[in-house]
């Protein structure tokens, strides 16, 4: 009974719960290491992590959407279900990629300037402006790599595997932490570049992570056998992609609006200055290392209930989900 489903929760949450923290606790450092340079430097980085965090939403949200279907068809044991399911990801991946490039290459200057505004202390704007163009313009090839890194990591976890994104996402943050250390106060020898140093340091860090979780998934198809011919085609059954349109529409809505919505609030915020950016982004990077523990929740609730309704066992389905509400 109980036992046992808590058992289960634990197994898959204990691990994602541990990556969301560590993720979060690495941008209290990163965010610890840049406000070393100054107050202009912190907002600059400030404000780009608040454009980035409505991608990063958008992702997680369109994902999700068809990470539905992949808990199903492998809880049907379905393979070229799952294959599927993941092409439909990796579509979503690359082109919400590419609208947010456009729009972060057209638009950034003009969205970065809504954050700057007079505040008490006389603070310099327009570097401010000019860090967050710099630390931009690196950012926009993460992108790309950080999409790509939660298809594959939502789906070992949806078949199952939730300890290698977990190692995966651990083993980035200490590639990040350390090349912060070294690219932005210019240790062992490397030039001291600043903001530029902490968003090279997380496009590496990115591309380690994704490489670690591509690898090893691809050197593990015979426990997960979706992975053999994932690449063989990227056609896509229309009747999944309507499936997929259908449910996973109003799940990126609503991720994209209340991203778009915090970013608001964070603008009409930043009207009263550039100390009042790098406050608001101090205590709200504090207060995500705690609300990891409902996202952990949720994505685990998902993954349990999702591969029961495959199985077709609606009734146990019901019931766990019940119970693991209430314990949520």
């Amino acid at each position: 009974g109980l036992i046992n489903i808590l058992r289960k929760l634990f197994a898959v949450m204990i691990p994602i719960l541990i990556q969301n923290v560590i993720t979060n606790f690495v941008g209290l450092l990163d965010n610890i290491m840049v406000g070393r340079l100054g107050t202009e430097q912190m907002s600059g980085v400030a404000i780009v992590n608040q454009l980035i965090f409505v991608f990063s939403l958008c992702i997680f949200g369109g994902i999700s959407g068809a990470g539905i279907f992949t808990t199903q068809f492998f809880g049907k044991r379905d393979d070229e279900g799952v294959r599927n399911s993941v092409r439909v990801k990796l579509y979503i991946a690359v082109i919400a990629t590419a609208v947010f490039a456009a729009v972060f290459i057209f638009a950034g200057e003009w969205l970065i300037t809504r954050f700057l505004h007079e505040g008490e202390e006389a603070l310099d704007l327009a570097a401010t402006l000019g860090f967050g163009k710099q630390y931009l313009a690196v950012m926009l090839w993460q992108m790309l790599p950080f999409a790509l890194m939660q298809v594959y990591s939502g789906t070992l976890r949806e078949t199952g595997e939730t300890v290698v994104p977990m190692a995966a996402g651990i083993a980035a943050i200490f590639v990040n932490l350390f090349l912060n250390w070294v690219l932005i106060f210019g240790k062992l020898g490397a030039p001291a570049l600043g903001v530029q140093g902490a968003a090279i340091a997380t496009l590496i860090a990115r591309f380690a992570e994704l490489g670690v979780v591509t690898v090893w998934a691809h050197t593990h198809s015979s426990r997960f056998t979706y992975i053999k011919g994932l690449y063989s085609t990227l056609r896509v059954p229309g009747s999944l992609l309507k499936r997929v349109a259908i449910k996973g529409t109003p799940l990126l809505l609503n991720e994209v609006l209340w991203a778009s919505g915090m970013t608001m609030l964070n603008q009409c915020y930043s009207q009263r200055g550039l100390e009042v950016v790098s406050a608001v982004n101090i205590s709200s990077t504090v207060s995500n290392l705690f609300f990891c523990s409902f996202f952990a929740m949720g994505s685990t609730i998902a993954i349990i209930v999702g591969q029961l309704l495959g199985a077709g066992e609606f009734e146990r389905a019901v019931d766990e989900d019940r119970k693991l509400i209430v314990f949520s």
